[in-house]
């Protein structure tokens, strides 16, 4: 199944994002924050698009069977207006890391890595197929659990991209981690 064009009414999955979606017609009439992002010497390398579903009550947003709608989500467009990718930050009370877990390993079980990881808070998750990467992290703190989930193009790589630099405050180049062999 094909997601809609335009965000809006119809769900809109995150995990069947193909990356050859259009900004301005996936955005549509929906209202957004925009932000640029620039490397080291300020040359704006991406923008970021925030879409909130405080502004944009029509728009329905899942990853597999988890609605994801009531979140922001943040998509991350190059300068030459292609789409990098998305993510999605939130925090619960409720425990939703195994549900979470299940709905990406559905579709993308057999492309997981698994990342040695020198602490349990946060716990890192990875999956790289050949088309995008699922980046995701949960922790615990003051009783919630923050989560936050990255899906991101594999045309894009940290040799040649600053992804760093889009996808803020996030380990998407695994450089606090190493591969399990």
């Amino acid at each position: 199944m094909e997601n809609p064009k335009t965000l809006g009414g119809e769900n809109f999955r995150l995990d069947k994002l193909t990356f050859n979606e259009k900004p301005a017609a996936l955005f549509g009439r929906n209202k957004y924050y925009k932000t640029t992002i620039s490397d080291d010497d300020g040359s704006v390398v991406a923008c970021n698009y925030i879409i909130s579903k405080k502004d944009n009550p029509e728009v329905k947003v899942s990853l597999g069977d988890i609605d994801v709608s009531r979140y922001k989500y943040d998509f991350k467009v190059n300068k030459q207006n292609m789409l990098i990718g998305v993510s999605i930050s939130f925090t619960s009370k409720q425990n939703m890391t195994e549900n979470i877990l299940k709905n990406i390993n559905n579709e993308f079980g057999k492309y997981r890595i698994d990342i040695y990881q020198a602490y349990e808070n946060p716990s890192v998750y990875r999956w790289e197929s050949s088309d995008k990467i699922i980046h995701f992290t949960c922790a615990t703190s003051e009783g919630e659990y923050v989560y936050s989930i990255s899906i991101l193009s594999r045309k894009f790589d940290c040799s040649s991209f600053p992804l760093e630099r889009v996808f803020v405050g996030e380990d998407i180049c695994l450089k606090k981690y190493t591969r399990n062999k």
